[in-house]
């Protein structure tokens, strides 16, 4: 076996530097001109740094054309587009003023939202043709050279999570303590003589009333949605899986907003029947009477189940169909029925699936606030099947909207007073 001499391995080395010096440098000013892009989104204070980055990257641009065409035989008309389109952002960098409106903008935009763009959308490119270029030109070098293009997205988003996160927990960690998880929100206090407002944050009854909305419209709508899999499943081809198919596809695709128009009607068409307390809802006040609400957890578990109901069956489809056919088979060569290999083979096979739609159908009923915003309450009144509904989605959507300032609480305080003084003074009378 033949060796080479070491003088010719130190030139090969040497050599090997030089032919990729050019996407070396191109790759050292791109990555910092990509970390520098998405630091501009979000930071005023970098706009020294975009110009210079821009014409040095320019620079290494022209080498690496260069390059390419030397190692090609021919001009790359990626590069030089990248190269023309480099030269104009960092001229119009330089000549544009630092706060930038009219056009019709209503706003104010600062340079560096410009400046972030820019380099973003030349510093991406420019790193996938060096590292191309870097990893030897080949085709396995290409499909490398692709890879930035899919993590900076990821990477972005990623670190808008990891700010959000970061912000909540710097902000509200200070204000959490076991009080607010552990008592209920009391509005008006009618455990006094006479009530007032008492104003008293809490979290408990809507916590409570989360995990409670999501039991309810799981024990609804999850036999449903498995039977529904099960028909379109099992009785492929069939007119009654036909329509049930259908009917699954319509009520996924229908509008929230739809449905929460139907909760709606749903509390205005029990008033006066036999179903007005457990559809709207009730509770009792200290004088025993009995008070009814705008909706109650069954009726909103009731909607939601509608949302729920085509995740199930869809997921237990999915589960069903992916049964080898040799286990079916199988099962029923050795004399069993139908019935029994569904019960024993087929849908324990399904439920890692039926598992997978429930947890999503959790979810959906936990944050939906659309289809129960026209409902819910601040759950005063106790968390129940036939109490007020409330839950943490619905608590966040109100509280923009809720209580107002501190004046605001002592005169509503002051008028509610006043006025059952006045009418504890009537009813003596």
């Amino acid at each position: 076996m033949k060796t080479m001499p070491a003088p010719a391995l130190s030139a090969n080395f040497l050599q090997e530097i030089k032919r990729k010096t050019v996407p070396a440098l191109t790759l050292a000013l791109s990555a910092p001109g990509i970390l520098l892009g998405c630091l501009s989104l979000s930071l005023n204070s970098l706009e020294a740094y975009p110009v210079p980055l821009l014409g040095l990257l320019s620079c290494c641009l022209l080498g690496l054309l260069l390059y390419a065409r030397r190692l090609d035989g021919r001009w790359e008309r990626r590069l030089i587009i990248l190269f023309g389109f480099s030269v104009i952002s960092a001229v119009l960098l330089s000549v544009l003023p630092e706060h930038l409106y009219g056009f019709q903008i209503n706003a104010i935009i600062h340079r560096s939202l410009v400046s972030a763009i820019l380099l973003l959308a030349i510093a991406l490119p420019a790193t996938c043709f060096s590292l191309y270029y870097l990893l030897g030109a080949t085709p396995r070098a290409h499909d490398l050279s692709r890879y930035p293009l899919i993590i900076l997205p990821v990477l972005l988003i990623l670190a808008a999570y990891a700010l959000l996160i970061f912000h909540l927990i710097k902000e509200g960690a200070p204000n959490l303590n076991w009080e607010i998880i552990s008592v209920p929100w009391i509005g008006l206090d009618w455990t006094s003589f006479p009530p007032y407002y008492l104003n008293q944050p809490g979290l408990r009854n809507h916590i409570l009333g989360t995990l409670l909305l999501m039991a309810l419209t799981s024990l609804i709508s999850l036999p449903i949605g498995v039977a529904a899999g099960v028909l379109m499943s099992e009785y492929y081809g069939k007119w009654l899986a036909g329509v049930v198919r259908f009917s699954v596809t319509s009520l996924r695709a229908m509008s929230v907003f739809i449905l929460g128009l139907i909760a709606v009607s749903l509390v205005a068409g029990s008033r006066g029947t036999f179903l007005e307390e457990i559809i709207r809802g009730y509770w009792y006040n200290l004088r025993g009477v009995q008070r009814l609400e705008d909706g109650s957890f069954l009726a909103a578990a009731i909607v939601l189940s509608l949302l729920v109901i085509p995740v199930i069956a869809w997921a237990t489809e999915r589960g069903i169909r992916s049964l080898p056919p040799g286990l079916r088979e199988g099962s029923l060569a050795l004399g069993t029925s139908e019935e029994y290999t569904l019960a024993r083979i087929v849908l324990p096979w399904a439920l890692p699936n039926i598992i997978t739609g429930l947890l999503l159908g959790c979810a959906e009923a936990a944050g939906s606030v659309a289809v129960i915003m026209f409902l819910a309450g601040r759950g005063e009144h106790g968390v129940g099947p036939l109490s007020e509904v409330t839950s943490l989605a619905y608590f966040i959507y109100e509280v923009p909207r809720g209580g107002g300032s501190f004046m605001h609480v002592e005169l509503n305080r002051f008028a509610v007073v006043l006025a059952y003084s006045i009418l504890c003074s009537l009813t003596i009378e």
